[in-house]
């Protein structure tokens, strides 16, 4: 079964999706903060799903691999690191560049690229996945500092 497809997946991503709900809704930064600090991504297709629903029939909408690059690379922060990371995993696994149009094309829809054998395989892998806690749910302290300790 894809991961996609699990229960755990989709329990999850309505989390996050009823999260940024209240994030739009938030009347003052700080609670935006809070809420932003508290939006966790259990793992790289979680994390694309939600992008691609979160954001579904907006101004900057993410439907395609192209998007997702475009959305995580063009505006850096913390975006940049989570694809980056993805990234260097594939590049590592399997000598494939998601970067590389010919290989991963741009058309491609996001749910193909999430629900692709290789993204699977790789969020299978508990180290990958431990690894990857160990930048989403990262801490300074008592601050949540998410990403923070990644450096491609």
């Amino acid at each position: 079964m894809k991961h996609s497809h699990k229960k755990e997946t989709r329990e999850k991503v309505d989390t996050l999706l009823r999260q940024y709900k209240e994030y739009k809704k938030a009347p003052t930064k700080a609670e935006k903060d809070r809420i932003g600090d508290e939006m966790t991504y259990a793992d790289p297709i979680v994390w694309m799903m939600y992008k691609h629903e979160a954001y579904k029939g907006g101004d900057h909408e993410i439907t395609t691999l192209g998007d997702l690059k475009k959305h995580s690379i063009d505006h850096g922060g913390i975006c940049a690191k989570r694809f980056g990371f993805l990234r260097k995993a594939v590049e590592v696994r399997y000598c494939k560049d998601i970067l590389d149009s010919e290989q991963f094309p741009c058309t491609m829809s996001l749910m193909d690229f999430y629900d692709s054998d290789i993204v699977n395989e790789i969020v299978s892998d508990q180290a990958f996945i431990k690894e990857w806690e160990h930048y989403e749910y990262y801490k300074e302290g008592q601050q949540v500092a998410k990403w923070q300790n990644y450096f491609a």
